[in-house]
């Protein structure tokens, strides 16, 4: 990629006119389904083809010769560029718009994508994969907000449950299309190489969609309105509770491969080595497998949970699934390998609405600052960026089953917040 795509100057984008009365709705509602929302959604899935990270673990830590702690840092240095630049992003596509935030952000995913596949060094390796994480999080802070105003507000929970579906069939087909290449014996970095062609494709159908106006509400943002928002209870008690949840997701499939491994004895390469068909190629190993399955059963959930949620309601949908969450992964954490391998799937199942609806109804819960929420509650991500190090730590001296207990804990604060939390889900 040449780098004056990187800092191509884009014509600015145009200001909605302020609205005629205080009381009218500062979402408009467009007169159909606005193209943009299709590029988005491919958009996500390219974000989605990041989500090998925990499936390469035990390649990188055999190349790099690593503890489970230090390897865990790969996990730590996406997770910490979402934290670091959520806020910011979320700032400047208040401020600026978010043509402009996305476009470098997709952009910066393909740069880093490019570097990833030249590195030879696991400190290179973090420092690129931290670099698309940045991408990353200047897509997912500008884009989730915009998406509101692509289509009818109501309509906002069913598209951007479906765009994080996209993203997660996405991360479940990069399992498959990773141990082809490993199965036929290319690097795992050739990976990479793929991502970035992709992440180039979206920049180029983004360059030419046309955006939504910036609404002149999200100009006046200061600091002081930062301090206040931070002190508003819902963003208090909401934002912890997205915190705990990043922590319970990133701890659950990070370590499924080596979990199967060190629990189980079962190799964790995400393909076999003796694999002599096609199919055989294609087709991961039963940890990668797993890993897969916790990540296409996530997509599974996002694509049915808007005619569960008509049918029962957010509320009552948000805390089944956030309990039934915490039990399967305790039947995966003690079970047989069968146990373990239904009780990540069912993980991955019921964990598949709680962020969107946690997401969605903290913002739903104000009318405007929503940029800068957004950016708030995405850095969340710090606490994950904690965790593959934590339960890297605790495998290595006390056991894998001990470290599954990490996102236990989280989960239990997650179904507190669903049974006693009041923001707005309507």
């Amino acid at each position: 990629m040449k780098n004056s795509q990187a800092v191509r100057q884009f014509p600015s984008e145009p200001i909605a006119a302020p609205p005629p009365k205080p009381g009218l709705s500062l979402v408009p509602v467009p007169p159909r389904t606005a193209p943009l929302l299709w590029v988005m959604y491919l958009a996500y899935f390219a974000f989605g083809l990041t989500g090998v990270v925990g499936t390469l673990t035990p390649d990188i830590i055999a190349e790099f010769h690593l503890t489970r702690a230090a390897a865990g840092l790969m996990g730590t240095s996406t997770f910490l560029s979402v934290a670091l630049f959520a806020m910011p992003s979320g700032v400047l596509a208040d401020r600026l718009g978010a043509r402009r935030v996305i476009l470098a952000g997709v952009a910066l995913m393909a740069l880093g994508c490019f570097m990833v596949f030249q590195s030879h060094t696991y400190a290179m390796v973090l420092a690129m994969i931290f670099a698309i994480g940045t991408g990353v999080t200047m897509l997912q802070t500008s884009g989730s907000p915009m998406i509101q105003r692509l289509d009818a507000p109501q309509n906002y929970h069913r598209n951007l449950t479906f765009a994080v579906a996209c993203c997660t069939f996405a991360a479940f087909l990069a399992i498959f299309c990773l141990a082809y290449l490993r199965g036929t014996g290319h690097r795992w970095q050739t990976y990479y190489l793929l991502f970035g062609f992709v992440c180039l494709a979206v920049v180029g159908l983004l360059a030419i969609s046309r955006f939504p106006a910036r609404a002149t509400n999200a100009e006046g943002i200061h600091l002081e309105q930062i301090g206040k928002l931070l002190r508003n209870p819902i963003l208090l008690t909401y934002g912890l509770g997205i915190y705990l949840y990043s922590m319970a997701e990133i701890g659950i499939y990070f370590w499924i491969p080596k979990f199967f491994e060190d629990v189980h004895g079962v190799p964790a390469a995400v393909s076999s080595a003796s694999a002599t068909t096609f199919a055989g190629r294609v087709f991961p190993s039963l940890p990668a497998f797993v890993y897969a399955l916790f990540l296409g059963m996530t997509g599974v959930g996002r694509m049915v949970g808007g005619s569960v949620l008509k049918r029962f309601g957010t509320v009552r949908v948000l805390r089944f699934c956030a309990v039934m969450t915490m039990i399967s992964l305790l039947v995966a954490t003690f079970g047989s390998v069968k146990l373990t391998v239904a009780g990540f799937a069912l993980c991955g199942l019921f964990i598949s609405v709680v962020y969107p609806l946690l997401y969605t109804g903290t913002l739903n819960s104000f009318d405007k600052y929503q940029g800068t929420i957004s950016g708030l509650l995405c850095t969340s991500y710090i606490a994950a960026a904690a965790v593959p190090p934590l339960q890297g730590w605790l495998a290595d001296h006390i056991g894998m089953r001990v470290a599954m207990m990490v996102p236990v804990v989280c989960l239990t604060y997650v179904i507190g917040l669903t049974i006693f939390g009041h923001a707005n889900y309507d």
